[in-house]
């Protein structure tokens, strides 16, 4: 009788792990959230805009023509507003944790058609 327990406890310490693993994987899994936005045509100084607020923790953004863009990543209160800029495309990061809104400026002097995609 004590190989039929051992054998019992082995086969529920396995089944316990499979299943740590599985709700790990899944949860690893179910945290990681992009949203693209865009394509917009938009004139000099205009922006498109993630369709909400999440805990992203980056944003991408590019444009149709040479020049400069600017990525944001910010609180409509005013709590966060990290921006960056660059030469035919931009990125940002943010690891706060809080809710915030993803933009694309538009800064070429120009007409441009932006796009964008921020994820956590």
């Amino acid at each position: 009788m004590g190989r039929s327990i051992r054998a019992r406890v082995t086969l529920l310490a396995a089944a316990v792990l499979s299943a740590a693993a599985l709700t790990m994987t899944t949860a690893s899994a179910a945290s990681a959230f992009s949203e693209g936005y865009g394509p917009a045509e938009v004139g000099n100084g205009g922006f498109i805009q993630s369709g909400g607020a999440h805990t992203f923790r980056w944003n991408d953004g590019a444009g149709s023509r040479g020049g400069t863009y600017a990525c944001q990543l910010f609180q409509k209160e005013g709590g966060v507003n990290e921006v960056e800029h660059g030469s035919g495309g931009c990125a940002v990061t943010y690891f706060g944790g809080m809710f915030v809104w993803a933009r694309v400026y538009n800064q070429t002097g120009g007409s441009s058609r932006l796009t964008g995609e921020a994820g956590t």
